[in-house]
């Protein structure tokens, strides 16, 4: 049975990373109107693409016919992208997709120093995330001499070095032509599957949220709420009782949504059951109003008989980044400092209330986070106006 798998691809802006997704699954992930404007990517993008293993010659290829030897190759893998903006303002954007996600494909062009400043925060990023499975697509190599090519070559295994992935394989490719797209692929498939949480309280993490109803629908032929993005474990079905945290805030309090599970379509088409490795759509009997222009984004779902933990504040054992925190921050985080927290999906401000020994308490002030003990908490803070990562913690009681 094929595997099913979610890779990030990462890097800074414009260095060509939905050029890399539309040459390796033939889709743009430019699909919201100012994406498609301004030629960027805003929000997370998707796409989704086949990896098939020759019978013949073991090579992989994104088609049934072998790229390599032209044999007949079998399905291996169902790969969901998730293309992340690179732009240094949409940074917590970019985490809420990589919690999702079991690899990454870092995109650095040829036509610039490397590293850039969100080059080396991505990379930050998915070091803290725990992802290991990483291959760098050298882009833009048709733009630049034979010379730079291979001065920007030097940098980037200089750049890994550095971070400690010396063994991370860099491939220049050409996306629009098409040229090595087929040498990224071998190195996609040679991913390793993390460990499958199938037997594990169900968690599906919410990126997206939709109303697909036409303006104008009769009330009776309304489809409900769409929530959209992947299980980080455990698995989900059609029927299934499921709660949305923290929900809906009704006077003063926030109040966890009770649905059930209508319908499931991934990347590749309906779904009856899927566990994690995929990104998927969910709909929902929600009133479709509760899940308009994303604001269910960043919720937590599960069984509705395995509550998560639901406060306004959590303790964290925190480790800074030493180097970052002497070099931009200038001091270490302070308390009654105003921080941004990712955990799972969710980005949230936040207030350190106590500090000691680098354990932290954070307060939300009109907020509820859903977490289980143990989950990851990425913090931020703010340097000439723009959230830069500063450290991580686990969350503990």
């Amino acid at each position: 049975m094929a595997e099913d798998i979610i890779i990030d691809i990462i890097g800074s802006f414009a260095d060509g990373k939905t050029t890399l997704v539309r040459a390796l699954t033939s889709e743009s992930t430019l699909r919201h109107s100012e994406e498609r404007k301004r030629g960027i990517t805003i929000r997370l993008g998707y796409a989704h693409f086949f990896i098939y293993k020759c019978t013949k010659c073991g090579a992989f290829s994104r088609h049934e016919k072998c790229e390599v030897c032209s044999a007949n190759g079998e399905l291996y893998r169902r790969v969901s992208i998730i293309d992340s903006p690179g732009h240094k303002t949409l940074m917590t954007i970019m985490l809420s997709g990589a919690a999702l996600t079991s690899g990454a494909v870092l995109v650095i062009a040829a036509n610039q120093k490397c590293p850039q400043p969100q080059t080396e925060e991505h990379l930050e990023a998915i070091k803290i995330m725990g992802i290991k499975n990483i291959v760098v697509a050298q882009t833009k190599i048709d733009i630049v001499g034979a010379e730079r090519a291979k001065q920007n070559y030097a940098e980037i295994k200089a750049f890994l070095s550095k971070n400690g992935f010396d063994n991370v394989k860099i491939i220049p490719v050409f996306s629009i032509q098409d040229i090595n797209i087929t040498d990224l692929v071998q190195e996609i498939a040679g991913f390793k599957q993390e460990e499958k949480l199938e037997n594990k309280t169900m968690e599906m993490l919410v990126v997206r949220s939709f109303d697909v109803n036409k303006p104008g629908t009769n009330i009776s032929g309304l489809n409900g709420g769409v929530v959209g993005g992947g299980l980080k474990s455990g698995n989900m079905a059609i029927g299934d009782k499921i709660t949305i945290y923290p929900g809906v805030f009704i006077k003063n309090t926030w109040k966890p949504i009770n649905t059930k599970v209508v319908q499931i379509q991934s990347e590749f088409g309906m779904e009856t059951k899927v566990g994690p490795g995929l990104t998927i759509g969910v709909k929902t009997n929600l009133d479709p109003a509760l899940s308009r222009r994303d604001n269910l984004a960043g919720s937590l779902v599960t069984a509705r008989d395995s509550p998560p933990m639901f406060k306004n504040s959590i303790n964290v054992k925190y480790s800074p980044m030493l180097e970052k925190e002497k070099a931009i921050f200038k001091r270490s985080i302070q308390k009654n400092e105003t921080i941004l927290v990712n955990v799972l999906a969710s980005k949230i401000l936040g207030t350190v209330s106590s500090l000691s020994n680098e354990k932290l308490t954070v307060t939300f002030a009109n907020a509820q986070l859903a977490y289980y003990l143990g989950d990851k908490a990425i913090i931020s803070r703010k340097i000439e106006n723009v959230w830069s990562l500063a450290g991580f913690g686990i969350i503990y009681d």
